[in-house]
């Protein structure tokens, strides 16, 4: 973005000193000749034409005075210089500076640069954190890492080009989530790895003689990803160690899954295509129940889980859909085990009565299973 500089030179020597003389009552009530015969209004005179030439000096900012403020701001004269800090920029990653390096060297070569562009490069640059000092600052962050990422895998494209086969495909980060525990920063990373989801057969085609009753089930499907987890979490954590002050702490974790399973049966009205009011719910509740997903598809907030009242409203919103007649929500937490000996999580089960147990949820939703009966068939 660019910022307008304001028009500064927007009054003329008249009303700068009609608002001076409207001004002298609130300081005194002695001075009552506001005559141009009055010593005292020639003064305020005069302060009104400085005030005019100045204002229309300072409306005049050239270009050049931009490119020197972004010299000023990266520390450099010329984008050939050395300085400590452009050395370390190379290690550290640090994209905006070395973007706005490039910036100075584009007008070094002579390419003309507008005052908006010039502004623009430079509040990016200023308006991007460097320090991980607060949990939006580490979220930032945290995404920024993509960066670092495809950096090297393109270094690894190119060594291993001559070879048959192409280097895997990196994990980049999808959503960060910075929570303060423990008198540190958290960063839980959530990866764009893709969940694999199947239609099996059963019960699937439990329904295929009927002609007014569908049942459909979607799975997800086990995907081992540990060793790509593993080494985002470890970029991510190099990222992120020289933004860090001396003295903070900030830990990079996998974002926690909850693995739903969501089972129900509608019914619909006599006149509804049974087969595309379950592909229209389907489609809704899996975006929905997506990490990503949530109310307004904006993202669930960390650990703040699905409603059933809400998955209700959603479902009854479908179009066909007529009634709930059954509705079976539940979740599953992922096994943290220095969680779990935290809160005796054993012990309390173990002790619980029968029936179903409270369930306990964290991070965000992944759906397991969808499980939706369609009918037609009056109540």
């Amino acid at each position: 973005m660019s910022f307008e500089l304001p028009d500064l030179d927007t009054k003329t020597y008249d009303h700068l000193v009609a608002e001076l003389i409207r001004a002298i009552p609130r300081y005194t009530t002695l001075w009552t000749d506001y005559n141009d015969t009055d010593p005292g209004i020639t003064l305020v005179q005069l302060l009104g034409w400085l005030d005019e030439s100045l204002l229309y000096q300072a409306n005049r900012i050239p270009t050049l005075t931009d490119e020197n403020f972004l010299r000023w701001v990266l520390g450099l004269a010329f984008s050939t210089n050395d300085t400590d800090y452009s050395r370390a920029a190379r290690t550290v990653y640090d994209y905006d500076f070395q973007a706005l390096r490039g910036t100075l060297a584009t007008i070094e070569q002579g390419r003309a640069a507008t005052k908006a562009s010039l502004q623009r490069d430079v509040l990016l640059y200023l308006q991007r954190p460097y320090l991980a000092l607060t949990l939006p600052n580490v979220e930032l962050l945290a995404q920024q890492t993509n960066l670092m990422i495809e950096a090297q895998y393109e270094q690894q494209q190119d060594a291993e080009k001559n070879h048959l086969s192409p280097p895997p495909a990196p994990l980049y980060v999808q959503r960060a989530y910075a929570q303060a525990r423990d008198e540190a920063i958290v960063a839980y990373v959530l990866s764009n790895a893709q969940w694999q989801y199947q239609y099996p057969q059963y019960p699937n085609n439990e329904y295929d003689n009927s002609a007014d009753t569908m049942r459909r089930v979607l799975l997800l499907q086990p995907v081992d990803n540990g060793a790509l987890e593993r080494t985002l979490l470890k970029q991510v954590g190099v990222y992120l160690q020289p933004r860090v002050l001396a003295g903070n702490a900030v830990r990079v974790e996998a974002a926690e899954l909850t693995e739903i399973d969501l089972k129900m049966t509608i019914r619909c009205t006599r006149s509804t295509a049974v087969a595309a009011t379950l592909d229209a719910l389907f489609a809704l509740l899996y975006g929905y129940l997506l990490p990503t997903g949530g109310p307004g598809g904006t993202g669930w907030a960390y650990g703040h889980a699905p409603s059933a009242d809400e998955l209700k409203h959603l479902v009854l919103g479908v179009p066909g859909v007529d009634a709930l007649d059954a509705f079976d929500y539940a979740f599953y937490p992922t096994i943290v085990l220095a969680k779990m000996a935290e809160l005796g999580a054993n012990t309390l089960l173990a002790a619980l009565p029968g029936g179903n147990t409270a369930m306990l949820y964290g991070g965000l939703p992944q759906l397991r299973c969808l499980d939706v009966t369609a009918t037609t068939q009056p109540a």
